[in-house]
């Protein structure tokens, strides 16, 4: 596992966001978020290839 510092601020906002979402701690919920927001960017090229062709009118 590895560590990632962030600021007090941010640390308090996810931990407050976590136990609203009942989940076990604020790791869980940031590992949580951070694997969706990748999955999303990750799928971000296709996206713009689907639009660019839609755009063209080929779909």
């Amino acid at each position: 596992m590895m560590n990632i510092e962030i600021d007090d601020t941010l640390y308090e906002r996810i931990d407050d966001r976590a136990a609203r979402k009942e989940f076990e701690s604020a790791d869980e919920y940031a590992e949580t978020i951070l694997r969706i927001v990748l999955d999303e960017l990750e799928d971000e090229p296709d996206r713009d290839v689907q639009d660019r062709l839609e755009d063209l009118g080929y779909m």
